[in-house]
This record gives C-alpha cells, sequence and structure tokens, in this order.
C-alpha cells in the first residue's frame, strides 16, 4: 500500500469508572499515567514513519488525561509523520470529564472532532447502565465543545440498555438530533462475557433492539443524516474519515495497549498488558492474512457500507466472480429485497441491515 494515507489510532486506557457494559481494556487506576503516555510517544518514535490524514484518540476515556498529555501526544505525532493539512483529528470523551479547559487544549493542539459518550437521554437509563454522568452534563459538555471551536461533532447512543424502551429510544434521537450534531453513532448493547451486566444476567430482547434500530434509522433519515455504515449517521460531508479505513482495507497504525494496526497485508495487536506495555512489550499478535483472509474480510467490511462492495474490484483484487459463484444466493437475496445490483456494486437494502451478519456469512 505504498502512497496510501495511513491513519493512526491512540488507546488511552484510563476511566474515572467501569461502565456495567464495558469490557474494553480501561481501568480506574491512574498511577501509571504519565508512564503510560511516555511509552506510547517512545512507540510513536520507534514506528514513525508515512503519510497521515486521520488520527483518533480513543479509549477508555482520553478526557480524563492529565491536561497536557493530548497536546504532548500529537505533537509527538507530528515529529514523526508527515501529518495532512486537512488531517481528521476526532477525540473521545465524556461528560463528566470534558471541561473547557479540556477542550481548549484539544483546539491548540489541532483536535478538529470530537465525540462525546452520551449512551441516552434518559438519566435513569444512564444510571442502570453505570454511567456516572447526566444529560445535563452532556448539554453542558456539547455547549462547551461548540464554544472552544469544535465544528465537528460526534455523539454515541445505545439501544437495549437495562430498561430502556423504543420510545427511550427514539427520544435520545431526537434530542441529539435537535442540537445540530454532525454525527450521530447508534450501537446495539452486546453483553460481553465478564462485565457487569453479563454477571447480573440481563440480556437483550433481539426484537426490541431491532424495532429500536429500525425507527431510530427512520428519525435519523427524515432528519437528514445518511447512514453510511450500519452504526454510523451523518451529515454531508460529515462521514468519519478513521472509521472508514476499518471498512475499505485501507491502513492505520495503532498505538497504545491493545492497540491494533494494518499494513495491507498484516495484522498486529499490541498486548492489553498496560504494565508489559509500560515496559516496552509491545507486539503480542502478529498475523499474515492470506488471500481466503482478505476475500472474507473485503465481502464483509464492505457490505457494512452505503458504499457496499464494488464487483469489479473484487474480481481484479481476487481473480474471480462473486455473482458468479454466488449466483444462487444472490439471485434469492435480490427477490426477497435484501440486497440490490447496481452500476457494478453490491448492496445491502435498508431492511437488510439489522441481519446482515446473515447475510453476509452466507456470501463468503
Amino acid at each position: 500500500m505504498d502512497n496510501v494515507e495511513s491513519g493512526i489510532y491512540i488507546h488511552i486506557p484510563y476511566c474515572r469508572s467501569k461502565c456495567f457494559y464495558c469490557s474494553f481494556v480501561s481501568d480506574t487506576d491512574f498511577s501509571d499515567v504519565g508512564q503510560y503516555i511516555d511509552a506510547v510517544i517512545a512507540e510513536i518514535g520507534e514506528r514513525g514513519g508515512g503519510r497521515i490524514d486521520s488520527i483518533y484518540i480513543g479509549g477508555g476515556t482520553p478526557s480524563v488525561l492529565p491536561r497536557g498529555e493530548i497536546a504532548r501526544l500529537l505533537s509527538a505525532v507530528r515529529a514523526n509523520f508527515d501529518v495532512c493539512g486537512d488531517c481528521e483529528i476526532s477525540i473521545e470523551c465524556n461528560p463528566d470529564s470534558a471541561d473547557e479547559d479540556f477542550f481548549r487544549e484539544c483546539a491548540a493542539a489541532g483536535v478538529n472532532r470530537v465525540s462525546i459518550g452520551l449512551q441516552s437521554a434518559c438519566d435513569a437509563l444512564l444510571k442502570n447502565a453505570g454511567r456516572v454522568h447526566t444529560f445535563g452534563q452532556f448539554e453542558d459538555c456539547y455547549l462547551i465543545a461548540r464554544r472552544c471551536g469544535m465544528k465537528n461533532v460526534n455523539v454515541d447512543l445505545m439501544l437495549a440498555l437495562p430498561g430502556q424502551t423504543v420510545r427511550n429510544a427514539e427520544e435520545s434521537v431526537e434530542k441529539v438530533i435537535s442540537l445540530g450534531t454532525e454525527h450521530i453513532s447508534v450501537y446495539g448493547l452486546s453483553v460481553e462475557e465478564g462485565t457487569l451486566l453479563d454477571k447480573s444476567g440481563y440480556r437483550p430482547d433481539e426484537d426490541v433492539c431491532a424495532e429500536m434500530y429500525e425507527r431510530c434509522c427512520e428519525v435519523l433519515k427524515r432528519s437528514g443524516y445518511e447512514r453510511y455504515e450500519v452504526s454510523n449517521f451523518a451529515l454531508g460531508g460529515k462521514r468519519c474519515r478513521h472509521n472508514m479505513k476499518y471498512w475499505t482495507d485501507a491502513p492505520y497504525f495503532g498505538f497504545g495497549a491493545a492497540a491494533h494496526s494494518y499494513d495491507g497485508v498484516q495484522r498486529t495487536a499490541n498486548t492489553s498488558d498496560r504494565k508489559k506495555y509500560i515496559k516496552g512489550e509491545r507486539v503480542e499478535m502478529r498475523s499474515v492474512l492470506t488471500r481466503d483472509d482478505k476475500t472474507e474480510e473485503r465481502i464483509m467490511l464492505s457490505l457494512r457500507t452505503a458504499d457496499g462492495l464494488d464487483l469489479k474490484k473484487f474480481f481484479s483484487d481476487f481473480g474471480y466472480s462473486l455473482e458468479a459463484a454466488k449466483e444462487k444466493r444472490l439471485s434469492e437475496l435480490v427477490k426477497s429485497g435484501m440486497v440490490e445490483i447496481g452500476n457494478g456494486c453490491l448492496r445491502l437494502t435498508e431492511k437488510a441491515y439489522y441481519v446482515m451478519n446473515g447475510i453476509i456469512v452466507s456470501l463468503i
């Protein structure tokens, strides 16, 4: 992938508290945060090189970092990579820790896109999920971000939280839309093994979650948002450039504990053990992709997006026609209204998104 602009992901494994559904690599112990940032900067220096057009700082909760650390991280990136002038620089934050000082530091450091973890506009549901903020705090956070110059804002929402109704989900989407946010992500709750929700025995009702998703999609579509990926909706020109890399086979660097990287040939994953990472023990997994791996990933990831699968490019890259190889199955899916083929692309229809996994498996 020579001459292709890459993305950078930086993982911040710290949170003020652990949400009941969270299975991400994060901790509430901040005692080694300075050492951790030093280790990330060292890794950036070890692996630097190449042109970058997207940077994403996620977690965890980047907004809990001591002030000055975001600027230090981004300075290290610029010192070791050729960062495009129009680089999309995103950062995640939570309403309870993203104050005016945080946003001013971000703006001064060149951050131009912020993602706020709301999850629900209902305070009771937030409490049920172990979130430590209120909707009022989110509104304050959103307004501060705007005041500090953030012109591209994403808000994360979650479906199937304990006690959530279809109307609750709709209201959350409606309230976020009313603020004028450019991008909204809507995720169905997945109860991962070992989380507090898992231990409580809670399991989402899949049928109710499907109805929530459908109704939220309708509200977003009426309001002018494009569903460009199964969980992501944007106003014109505001697709997340960094996330698109994951779905379009583009290369990216991952820095920090548990961060993943991809260079077009192999995937690597850093150790999730923060202490090992700080000591300089980096890559824990390395996997060279086979032709079959890349074929499956192309189908799976492309069909998650509104752009769909480019059939001509698929033939060029893999040497066979998917239309011919899966002729019978594709014919069934077209007749049932689940997929459409046009302008050289295979796409899921709107009614297929919530059952996409079964469709994709049948085409691999």
